[in-house]
């Protein structure tokens, strides 16, 4: 490649990295529209310790009935879910703690009690009249869902099963004659609902009135369509975070990571000259790959841990480079031409690369299929980080380097290169 050709596809290739880095990092207001751009990094999903939020630790009481620990606190986890997703929670997370412990972490949230509302519901659905005669159960009922009735109040709307609408027929039948005319709905030992039973419904489906907010129909229907927790717990650990912790420990790691990482160019350039800017725009195309991939995975959310997986495959990608570029060195001091030297070194550093990065990769994936909570976020970020870094370190930095190397008459001082006698490379 020319000098000049080098220079031209250095100079786009530079600016079309300006243009990702101010797409990643920056967010404005779009001149003529109602609508800002909001920044790709802003598109990363944040765990409870970043954004804020609740979270709570539940322990279950698993009794000498219980026939199968893992598959009861799996169906619990779950009914959990299934709550928690009709409530418009959908980015909340629920893992195992220390063996049959249960974790709920809802980001984003400032309403302790709306949680524990949620999840705090257990036992069995129950339909019952005043004397404590259980008439159905939740196994009795398809779904449920929120309506309007004629005065455009709330309701929850109740679909039976087909033995589930002859109970039903028969309990509205007895209860509305009875003194009391009342049907209880519990959820374990409390009390979700007491509709009034004026007549009896022959229908497949009923309807429980009397609600003064949408919210409060919501919860009722998304507890009776979830049915019931197949066990009891307690509420070992709960705790608020607020959101204002996440955003400093943001703008903190931020700062860290710019500091670190004009320490490292700095570093690389007065070691390694023009192989040191080659790394130093590798590792920039690097961070911005890295934020994209973040951005557009789903399922990942950013934590502390995280960024602390971030920042050690950052460490791991300058590692790379500084192995390739003293293997570079070792064969040009061999008596190879530069050129030469550059392609033995990519090709030699290798197997030494790969070696290194397996077991770090290896480690990754067994931390995110054994660990629990916020380690994930930093198995996760830490695999991404590391695949990405193979593909920076052996073919990004190569492909800069033969950018860059055209562009010196002096090839040797340019790489800092010197011809001498053979080291010893670990």
């Amino acid at each position: 490649m020319s000098k000049i050709k080098s220079i031209v596809v250095l100079c786009i290739t530079v600016i079309l990295m300006g243009i990702l880095a101010v797409a990643c990092f920056a967010s404005f207001a779009i001149p003529g529209s109602i609508k800002d751009y909001n920044s790709i990094m802003s598109l990363i999903g944040r765990g409870i310790d970043l954004s804020g939020g609740y979270y709570v630790v539940l322990t279950p009481e698993l009794g000498s009935e219980v026939e199968d620990a893992d598959t009861t606190v799996d169906s619990a986890m779950e009914v959990l879910r299934s709550r928690l997703d009709d409530k418009g929670f959908t980015e909340a997370t629920i893992s195992r703690q220390d063996g049959n412990r249960i974790r709920v972490e809802v980001p984003e949230v400032d309403n302790a009690e709306e949680i524990l509302s949620i999840i705090g519901s257990t036992g069995t659905l129950s339909f019952q009249d005043s004397s404590k005669h259980e008439w159905l159960s939740g196994d009795d009922i398809e779904s449920a869902y929120v309506s309007y009735d004629n005065n455009n109040g709330y309701v929850c709307v109740l679909n039976f099963t087909n033995e589930g609408v002859s109970k039903f027929s028969e309990a509205t039948k007895a209860i509305k004659d009875m003194s009391d005319t009342k049907m209880y709905i519990y959820l374990g030992d409390t009390i979700v609902s007491q509709p009034t039973v004026s007549e009896q419904i022959t229908n497949k489906s009923a309807e429980i009135t009397n609600f003064s907010t949408y919210d409060e129909a919501e919860a009722v229907s998304s507890v009776i369509e979830s049915g019931r927790l197949p066990i009891e717990y307690t509420v070992s650990e709960a705790r608020s975070i607020s959101a204002r912790l996440g955003e400093d420990a943001i703008s903190t790691s931020l700062i860290a990571a710019g500091i670190g990482l004009a320490l490292v160019f700095i570093l690389m350039i007065v070691m390694y000259r023009g192989l040191g800017v080659a790394s130093c725009l590798s590792l920039i195309s690097y961070v911005l790959m890295y934020i994209v991939l973040l951005a557009i995975v789903p399922n990942i959310q950013l934590t502390l841990p995280g960024i602390a997986g971030i920042l050690l495959s950052i460490g791991m990608a300058v590692d790379a480079n500084v192995i390739i570029f003293e293997r570079i060195k070792y064969e040009h001091n061999s008596g190879k031409m530069v050129n030469s030297a550059i392609d033995s070194g990519f090709k030699r550093a290798l197997v030494t690369i790969i070696d290194g990065n397996v077991t770090t990769i290896l480690s990754a994936i067994v931390l995110w299929l054994l660990c629990p909570g916020t380690i994930k976020g930093f198995a996760i970020t830490l695999l991404i980080g590391i695949v990405l870094s193979l593909i920076a370190s052996l073919l990004i930095t190569r492909a800069f380097v033969k950018l860059l190397l055209p562009i010196s008459e002096k090839k040797e001082a340019f790489c800092n290169l010197k011809s001498g006698t053979n080291k010893e490379v670990a």
